[in-house]
């Protein structure tokens, strides 16, 4: 038996469907739970991501502050604030070095 969306997608087709509250609360439903578990995989990957200070980000660079400076400025390496401090993203820094081999 041909899956439904085959049927629409390669013939000309007029379908009716009847569908129970029922079906659409479970259709609902599965769709909820696999955005959330979706969601909770990008949440747990973010608490992962580390924040360097200035200082590390320079050292592991090897450049200076005015090209830090530059870098933000131009949308090469932008910075993070949290709370009053000024931080670098380790997976924004890695890009850049992987761009330099």
């Amino acid at each position: 038996m041909k899956n439904i969306l085959s049927i629409i997608q390669d013939e000309k087709v007029s379908i009716k469907l009847e569908v129970s509250g029922e079906d659409l609360l479970n259709f609902s439903n599965e769709l909820i739970n696999r955005v959330k578990n979706e969601l909770s995989l990008e949440i747990a990957e973010a608490r992962k991501e580390r924040y360097l200070t200035r200082e590390e980000t320079k050292q592991i660079c090897g450049v200076c502050d005015a090209t830090l400076w530059h870098w933000n400025k131009k949308n090469y390496l932008n910075t993070v604030k949290i709370g009053n401090k000024v931080r670098y993203r380790m997976s924004d820094i890695q890009k850049i070095l992987e761009g330099k081999k």
